[in-house]
């Protein structure tokens, strides 16, 4: 008799937590919304091994060229070169497929083809390479080997960054609005020659003029897809919405998580990654007592989500990423090394750190096996 209710009792908690892994897909006031559970819940058959071999890396040499300041950004085309945006040294150094360095382009300063510390790269539809010159307010556009074709000035809006491309050229972007006595962040989509086409999200920032502040309230997270989708996140819950190309909220992603408390080292580390022109503030810097459900996230070409957890691996320099599929889906959780990432053609890229200290690109081949 024992034997057979503890039998019983097995199967009832197998039972509940085959019941507590599904996945749960609802549609909300005409939104499909994706339920996803704690730990990973992927459909039968759904590749979820990822197989990474790195091939070669770059920014250890001797030489000028193979050794980096500050890698701010990544773009890859489809022939396999890779452009390296060096923000601090204002240049752009060009790769072959293989890692052969080929040329660098680019310099400090503010006239045509010029950069101040620039934030961003992106490879653009007509086979242009796009520079997101934040700091100048503007943006450069450059031929792949390196001339400067033109520059589009952002100097009509008083803060204008965090450039995305879809497949078309145009761009989604965030700008400052003041209006009213308030402060408000927004995320736009304008064409390609910058004409707003619409507003994606507003986010009231009044408060970072008085009292304490919580820079975690500010992060906003969006990357475009290869279809012209835009997923979007605050972070003020594990949710990333996904908009079409209009602008519509067309499915919510959301999952259950565990919070991770808020250590003097996650302090540290936030007060130091601030820029200097940020001093002033730093006494009214006041973090929340949890981080964030995640930190960042990027895409594949297969539209897999590549959530950044605050979780650490258990290896120097990894973080835990939580993957979902195209469809919203938790399939599984693997760590990853480096602060920047892009994948392209099977091929990881990621912005790592040596012992020392020292910036590299690292490229690995990927494959995913079920």
């Amino acid at each position: 008799m024992k034997k057979l209710l503890w039998t019983v009792s097995i199967f009832l908690i197998t039972i509940s937590l085959v019941v507590a892994q599904r996945v749960e897909v609802k549609t909300i006031d005409g939104v499909q919304v994706v339920f996803n559970p704690k730990n990973p819940a992927p459909h039968k058959g759904t590749p979820t091994k990822l197989i990474l071999k790195e091939e070669f890396s770059l920014g250890e040499g001797e030489k000028a060229e193979e050794i980096f300041s500050e890698i701010s950004s990544i773009a890859v085309d489809d022939e396999g070169d890779i452009y390296l945006l060096d923000g601090k040294e204002n240049k752009i150094l060009v790769f072959d497929k293989k890692g052969k360095y080929l040329r660098s382009f680019g310099k400090k300063g503010q006239g045509p083809g010029e950069m101040s510390v620039p934030v961003g790269i992106h490879l653009t539809p007509a086979k242009e390479l796009m520079v997101d010159d934040s700091l100048n307010r503007k943006i450069i556009f450059f031929s792949l080997d390196g001339r400067f074709l033109r520059n589009i000035s952002t100097a009509t809006f008083f803060s204008f960054g965090g450039v995305e491309l879809d497949s078309q050229g145009n761009m989604v972007a965030q700008v400052f609005i003041f209006a009213n006595n308030k402060i408000n962040l927004e995320i736009k989509k304008f064409d390609k020659e910058l004409n707003p086409l619409f507003t994606i999200a507003t986010y009231d920032f009044s408060n970072i003029l008085v009292g304490k502040i919580n820079p975690f309230s500010f992060l906003t997270i969006y990357r475009v897809n290869k279809n012209g989708t835009i997923l979007i996140s605050n972070l003020d819950q594990y949710e990333i919405k996904v908009l079409n190309s209009e602008g519509k909220v067309i499915k919510r992603i959301l999952k259950e998580y565990e919070p991770v408390k808020t250590t003097e080292e996650h302090k540290k580390e936030m007060l130091e990654s601030l820029p200097p022109e940020t001093s002033p503030f730093k006494d009214r810097i006041e973090l929340p007592k949890d981080l964030p459900p995640y930190r960042n996230f990027f895409l594949d070409e297969q539209g897999r989500i590549f959530v950044e957890t605050f979780e650490k691996g258990k290896t120097k320099g990894e973080h835990l990423f939580d993957v979902f599929d195209a469809r919203g889906n938790y399939i599984v959780r693997i760590p990853l090394k480096g602060e920047e990432h892009l994948i392209k053609g099977e091929k990881l890229y990621s912005v790592e750190e040596t012992e020392e200290g020292f910036q590299v690109l690292k490229c690995y081949s990927v494959r995913w096996e079920k």
